[in-house]
């Protein structure tokens, strides 16, 4: 109760500490975002902004993705201030810190000038005026006629846009050992009865099988992407029905999506582990052979799974299989770059034209934020653009900088830099593209952020006991709802509601 209760001040602390930190940091009539100086500025405003924008000496860059140190994200660094002229202050930070540092930065006014936010956290900082309010500079700038329009609804908050997606979003599929189905004689499942057919016969015929599937199903609460076949379109977060933000967990497919789960997990066909998975245990499961199936991101990924198992295990074959039946592989929601709205609205217009619209530029800055450096990550081959060892583990290819080559959300216009994908990336991404549904950005609600650490235990720890046995999924759903209720869960909804 008491790191409940401190979680809850936490959370309100900090949306006290933001909504003082934006230009203006008040919410519109219409319930938008909270205002910054670029927000309020006119179209003619904000196109003089941007066309008179003054390239800045330097700029500061905080980022939890993409290039680790060990890659050389030093020699990144110094490629780009060779090419721009600008300096970079570039800080790595651990993922499981980011947000708790980003909230220590408002604190005490060392706020960074850009930085990247989830789809959980975009709207909070939005609505807060802690970002800068960009589109009137993305539509000036002719950026936003580049990426898809389906892009930008995603993450539009009330018909605006605070910040700019890296990429497009990665999806989860499903991947599953080909050479144990083809020793079984089977094909790949269609149907839930198929899918659970296949679990049980590896677990039961293939003697290397040590776990038949297995997912870090506790360590997100959107269980849906890593149990895709389980939850048959059901999901412990919040989601959209007919256009109305609902409680994913409260709706009727859930009962049906946790008995499912329970099932399997009581005969043996889910890891026993699910609960205190990680990813990267799952990933080292898979690794060593022995497991049949693992939901994990589409692209890049598909080939790392096949390639890392098959170093075990020579004869593994991978294969990215279409949804069954009933279930559905969701994207991500998008990742995306903003700008503090500490700066000024001449500020803001700097680092829009010089850094994020450079990184999307189709030409020369779009290759080094996609591929890195030349020389040191790819090498030119006629019009190819060939990726090199990793300078962190040479038995591996150099794949992104800071935005996938192929996930861009425009394509490059040079024609010199082809590259040849692994069969693996393509086919997994054939299925992502085919199959996958978006999630689109939480709309602002203050009850929303203050409730969700509570929200999201109760939503795991219900999950965990009905999945071992516990409890009834009937139950499970009671006992959710009450306590949902009892949080505010109501409240946050039509806060969200009133938002989007």
């Amino acid at each position: 109760m008491k790191k409940q209760i401190a979680m809850l001040l936490a959370a309100a602390s900090f949306a006290t500490l933001l909504a003082g930190c934006g230009a203006s940091g008040t919410t519109s009539s219409e319930g938008a975002a909270g205002s910054t100086g670029s927000a309020s500025a006119s179209a003619e405003t904000a196109g003089n902004a941007y066309e008179n924008a003054a390239k800045p000496e330097s700029i500061t860059w905080w980022v939890h993705d993409g290039m680790k140190l060990e890659e050389g994200t030093d020699l990144w660094v110094e490629e780009f201030e060779k090419k721009t002229g600008i300096g970079m202050d570039l800080q790595i930070i651990d993922n499981n810190e980011y947000y708790t540092k980003l909230e220590v930065a408002y604190a005490s006014d060392t706020v960074p000038d850009t930085f990247d936010l989830d789809g959980a956290h975009l709207g909070t900082y939005a609505a807060q005026g802690a970002i800068a309010d960009l589109t009137d500079l993305v539509k000036e700038s002719g950026l936003y006629d580049k990426i898809d329009p389906a892009l930008w609804d995603s993450l539009t908050l009330n018909g605006r846009i605070y910040g700019v997606p890296r990429e497009v979003p990665s999806a989860c599929v499903t991947y599953v050992r080909k050479d144990w189905l083809d020793r079984l004689g089977m094909d790949v499942p269609t149907t839930y009865d198929e899918f659970i057919e296949m679990l049980t016969r590896f677990k039961n015929e293939i003697p290397e099988c040590t776990v038949p599937y297995t997912a870090p199903a506790m360590e997100n609460v959107n269980i849906a992407q890593n149990m895709a076949e389980f939850f048959q379109g059901a999901t412990l977060d919040y989601t959209k029905v007919d256009g109305v933000w609902v409680d994913g967990m409260a709706q009727d497919n859930m009962v049906e999506a946790l008995q499912r789960v329970q099932d399997a997990y009581a005969a043996g066909l889910i890891d026993t582990e699910v609960v205190t998975n990680t990813t990267s245990a799952c990933r080292d499961e898979w690794y060593s052979g022995g497991v049949g199936v693992f939901a994990y991101w589409g692209g890049n990924w598909g080939e790392t799974l096949t390639s890392r198992v098959k170093q075990n295990v020579p004869e593994a074959e991978v294969v990215a299989i279409p949804p069954i039946e009933g279930a559905t592989y969701l994207y991500s929601a998008p990742s995306v770059q903003v700008i503090s709205s500490k700066l000024s609205e001449e500020e803001i217009a700097s680092i829009f034209k010089y850094f994020i619209e450079y990184a999307h530029d189709g030409a020369e800055g779009q290759v080094l934020f996609q591929s890195g450096v030349e020389g040191v990550h790819w090498a030119q081959d006629g019009d190819k653009l060939v990726p090199q060892p990793s300078l962190s583990n040479p038995e591996e290819t150099f794949r992104k900088a800071w935005i996938t080559p192929w996930m861009s959300t425009n394509p490059l216009t040079v024609t010199d830099k082809n590259m040849d994908l692994e069969p693996a990336i393509t086919e997994s991404l054939a299925v992502v593209d085919a199959y996958a549904q978006p999630l689109y950005v939480f709309p602002v609600s203050e009850t929303r952020t203050m409730i969700n650490s509570d929200l999201t235990t109760t939503r795991l720890n219900v999950f965990a006991r009905v999945m071992m046995g516990q409890m009834s999924p009937e139950e499970g759903v009671a006992e959710y709802k009450a306590q949902a209720e009892a949080l505010g869960v109501s409240t946050a909804l039509e806060e969200m509601n009133a938002n989007s």
